[in-house]
């Protein structure tokens, strides 16, 4: 069963209550399933119903006439539907053999009702045929049977009622009157099935289609996966490559300054580096490939890998960037790869856009919750960028000669609410900015190591 194949038959219609063969063998198996459990609680009903007819029967019939029709409802009728309520609740037999007995049954109490009919004939007693009516109402819509099914069936029930009239000699105006009345409650019931077969294979046809969109939408964002782990690992493989090839090219320690170009292209590489970072973040967050592992987190380690890491990443960078550690000892309820990656993103920030010669980084304790602040002392905010700042594709203008993606902030914002936190920027009375994270404070004390990678891939990257 394909998509186009789900489409192609509801383009065509099934007035006749039919698919093509292969959706036809589908369909059918899910009814089966579907009427096997519908029948538990119906035949719980029914049995329940025909108990009460015998008791029914011995009070208010001729002790004769109760003794026949007590018998077929006790010795017939409740047997078979107690049948169908045990099988309904085992493995076996499979649904589709379930529900030929299942459309037996209603077979069954139909003419055990035509036996009762003819019983009281035979002794002259006027039980009414009303019996019947409701017998065809209950096989058509609380039994659930399929249109044929219950069409066929319901029409041997009202055959059997005919020639047992006719047997017992009832006057041709009788029967006819009979007959009007329960060829009419037939005709009520068969619309009533064809309607509500046609509107369930409807909603099969498109529970369906919306199965194969959701399959489809899976298979692609595995796809999606497959390919962002393949190129976050194989686009970083080229720049370690470049990467080693500068320091083998490099002069020694104490030798010579490095060349201008080398320096140049290393600040190029880092920047590369940072710019994939961006993007693959961006990717993995639309993917739902990231997670937060949040745990009491303590700062200082965080704040150490980041120190060792701006070492290496500000290249000639003419900017100066600080790390208040007495605030460290702080303790936060984060990811510490997460924080490590949204404070990267905050520095590298504020390093390329805000025009300062310094960058700081602090902490410190408020109530329940602990602030972090990425503060400079460069030209501040535009105050038509203040309500923006975080929104996707977004740049303010900053002396960096290498254009970005305006996707850093977005990204911070991303990672602090998936750590239930809250973040912002604002410019500082005195010039520059500071842009904050508000993270719940830890309530243990337990020292926490320094961040380890949560992102779904497994590849490891610095800030974009």
């Amino acid at each position: 069963m394909t998509t186009e194949q789900i489409r192609q038959q509801q383009a065509a219609g099934f007035r006749n209550l039919r698919f093509a063969p292969d959706l036809e063998e589908a369909y059918r198996r899910t009814r089966s399933a579907l009427i096997r459990q519908r029948a538990r609680p119906v035949s719980v009903a029914g049995l329940f119903l025909f108990l009460i007819y015998a008791v029914m029967d011995a009070l208010t019939l001729p002790p004769d006439l109760a003794q026949v029709t007590v018998s077929i409802r006790l010795a017939v009728t409740c047997p078979v539907i107690a049948s169908v309520v045990w099988l309904a609740y085992r493995a076996s037999p499979s649904d589709r053999l379930f529900e030929r007995i299942y459309t037996l049954a209603y077979l069954v109490g139909g003419l055990s009702v035509v036996a009762i009919i003819a019983a009281a004939r035979q002794v002259a007693f006027p039980l009414p045929y009303e019996g019947m009516i409701l017998m065809l109402m209950f096989g058509y819509f609380a039994m659930g049977l399929p249109f044929f099914s219950a069409s066929m069936v319901s029409l041997v029930l009202i055959v059997g009622y005919l020639l047992t009239e006719l047997w017992s000699g009832m006057s041709g105006s009788d029967i006819a009157t009979n007959l009007f009345f329960l060829t009419t409650a037939n005709l009520i019931g068969m619309v009533g099935a064809w309607t509500s077969e046609y509107r369930h294979r409807a909603h099969f046809l498109d529970r369906k289609l919306l199965d194969h969109m959701h399959q489809a939408a899976r298979d692609e964002s595995r796809r999606k996966t497959e390919l962002i782990t393949a190129a976050s690992h194989d686009l970083r493989q080229p720049l370690n490559v470049i990467d080693i090839t500068l320091d083998s090219l490099s002069p020694s320690k104490d030798g010579p300054a490095a060349h201008p170009a080398t320096q140049q292209l290393r600040d190029m590489i880092r920047h590369l580096r940072r710019l994939l970072g961006t993007v693959f973040d961006s990717a993995r967050l639309n993917e739902g490939m990231v997670q937060a592992v949040i745990r009491p987190t303590t700062l200082a380690p965080v704040f150490r890998d980041l120190n060792d890491l701006l070492a290496d990443s500000l290249g000639n960078n003419k900017i100066e960037v600080r790390i208040d550690h007495p605030g460290s000892d702080l303790q936060v309820m984060a990811d510490p790869s997460l924080l490590s990656r949204i404070l990267q993103n905050l520095i590298f920030n504020a390093v390329q856009h805000s025009g300062g010669t310094a960058v700081t980084l602090s902490a410190k304790a408020m109530g329940s919750h602990v602030l972090l602040e990425v503060a400079d002392n460069g030209i501040g905010l535009p105050s038509g960028l203040v309500d923006n700042l975080f929104s996707p594709y977004v740049r303010g203008a900053g002396p960096s000669e290498y254009p970005g993606l305006g996707l850093g902030l977005t990204i911070v914002q991303e990672f602090v609410a998936l750590m239930r936190g809250e973040c912002g920027a604002e410019s500082r009375s005195g010039g520059g900015s500071v842009f904050w994270v508000r993270l719940p404070a830890a309530v243990t004390t337990t020292h926490e190591p320094g961040p380890d990678s949560r992102i779904l891939s497994g590849c490891e990257h610095q800030a974009g």
